[in-house]
């Protein structure tokens, strides 16, 4: 029959805006608390202002900035020189722009898809078509500045369609994680003609792999044919078709797609990825990226990712939509691309950026899911964007991805 589906877009930032997008692909079960002890929760209050839900058809207009730097001019609101007490601290847990690293510096240069300089305006953040129940919602991202926080442009897009193909039995949901100076005309991009161009394939039908690959291609060959600069920006691209059962997940880049699944009893859920994060690191990857002549440097002690290098710039994914420049040293817009059938216990599927995956694993974040899982579908994405902001403000105070 018809894909009985319920879909949730949701934009979590701070200098990099976050976007989760949560099709629950079952529904009428209520669960237990899951197994795995969770975090401390969230504070029990708002938000603030700029949360926002929408409705099918709607987008929500949000925006802040996912591109990570040192620069002034490319903060929304109010700017300044870095306060006495936290400013350079927070600059030099960084790379700079000469990428000398600090070895005393914190952790925070992990939270970073490139080093480098920049901002940008920002278009649509969600668009959500047809499904049943889909709500919408972006918190900006904040880093701090004298007396206060600032809100950063949102480089983050996410899509839902359904019916998708002319087809009730299908749908098409995905999120793009943009990133440099250019980041959010490159999520913009993807968001406006990838699906498109997936639906026009002439093998989408008969071969969908295939055509989600080829998809990924073209759209990164107009990418560079358009007016849109990406020679040093990009976007991450984590793609889900659904056809009745069964379901293809392509991916280029560290966005990710998971499943819950109920346990014995309906009394929790796993997690089971399906797709999987594109490190430089990936022996797979790094093979290729070696033989392009590229150079990786390790994952850090202090949590830094692995990064592939190009013209003084580290890129913290071997496999993204756009960073022409780094397509001189082995990085590619081709996703990897994984075949899959619904199991009778599947729950719900989670796609979401790094912003909920740097500081929630993927069992927490499906633990919150089943503990929520009898609320309405908006609900249960505050629910984890409200611990993943929580989590944030426990390990970064006034920073959060």
């Amino acid at each position: 029959g018809e894909l009985d589906a319920r879909a949730v877009a949701v934009a979590h930032s701070a200098r990099i805006t976050r976007v989760q997008l949560a099709a629950r692909v079952a529904a009428g079960h209520k669960s237990e608390p899951g197994p795995r002890k969770q975090p401390q929760p969230p504070p029990k209050k708002p938000m603030g202002s700029a949360c926002t839900k929408a409705s099918p058809g709607s987008v929500n207009n949000n925006e802040a900035e996912d591109y990570a730097d040192g620069e002034d001019g490319d903060t929304m609101g109010q700017t300044g020189p870095p306060s006495p007490s936290k400013g350079k601290t927070f600059r030099d847990r960084r790379l700079s722009m000469s990428q000398v690293h600090d070895p005393k510096a914190n952790d925070r240069s992990r939270r970073l898809s490139v080093y480098g300089s920049g901002s940008s305006e920002g278009g649509a953040v969600v668009e959500v078509t047809g499904l049943k129940s889909v709500g919408a919602k972006s918190i900006p991202g904040v880093e701090p500045v004298p007396g206060g926080s600032v809100a950063k442009i949102n480089q983050d897009r996410a899509i839902a369609i359904w019916p998708f193909l002319n087809d009730k039995r299908c749908a098409l949901l995905g999120v793009f994680d943009g990133h440099g100076k250019q980041g959010d005309g490159v999520s913009q991009f993807v968001k406006d003609n990838l699906p498109g161009l997936i639906e026009e394939h002439e093998q989408v039908h008969s071969k969908p792999a295939v055509a989600l690959k080829e998809s990924y291609v073209a759209c990164d060959e107009e990418l560079a044919a358009s007016t849109v600069e990406a020679s040093v920006s990009g976007s991450t691209a984590v793609t889900v078709l659904v056809k009745d059962r069964t379901y293809w997940v392509a991916n280029a880049g560290d966005s990710r797609a998971v499943i819950g699944r109920w346990t014995s009893g309906q009394k929790g859920m796993t997690a089971h990825d399906v797709s999987f994060d594109q490190k430089p690191d990936t022996p797979a990857e790094m093979k290729r990226i070696i033989a392009a002549g590229g150079h990786v440097t390790p994952a850090g002690t202090n949590g830094s990712p692995a990064r592939v290098w190009h013209n003084f710039r580290g890129l913290a994914m071997a496999r993204s939509i756009g960073d022409h420049n780094a397509a001189t040293v082995g990085v590619i817009a081709e996703p990897d691309v994984n075949q899959y059938t619904f199991d009778d216990k599947d729950a719900v599927m989670v796609i979401a950026s790094d912003g909920v995956w740097e500081l929630l694993d993927s069992q927490q974040v499906i633990d919150i899911v089943a503990q929520n899982y009898g609320s309405p579908t908006e609900s249960i994405v505050d629910a984890i964007i409200e611990q993943a902001a929580y989590m944030w403000k426990v390990e970064e105070g006034d920073y959060r991805d």
